[in-house]
């Protein structure tokens, strides 16, 4: 990770708590692994990916994403034949 993504990742993580939310282990394990990954096709997948990695729940992973769509973090954008892809927003 390059100094600016760490950069950016902090701020992500201040505005997780300036917003009342935990920065717990596990939620800033997910923010990581999205910052990374910029676009994702497919979350089963990438809590897949993301399980082999870290003991990460899909309870707490699940949980997450929602909360991240609602503080507007990432966009979910639904194509063609119910094909949905997610983009994170923050820099």
């Amino acid at each position: 990770m390059k100094v600016n993504d760490h950069t950016t990742l902090q701020v992500w993580i201040a505005q997780l708590r300036e917003r009342g939310h935990i920065a717990s282990k596990q939620r800033i394990l997910i923010m990581q692994a999205l910052f990374q990954q910029r676009e994702i096709a497919d979350m089963e997948d990438f809590w897949i990916a993301l399980r082999q990695q870290h003991p990460v729940s899909w309870a707490t992973f699940y949980n997450f994403i929602r909360l991240a769509l609602k503080e507007n973090w990432i966009k979910k954008e639904t194509g063609t034949s119910n094909y949905t892809r997610y983009q994170i927003l923050i820099d």
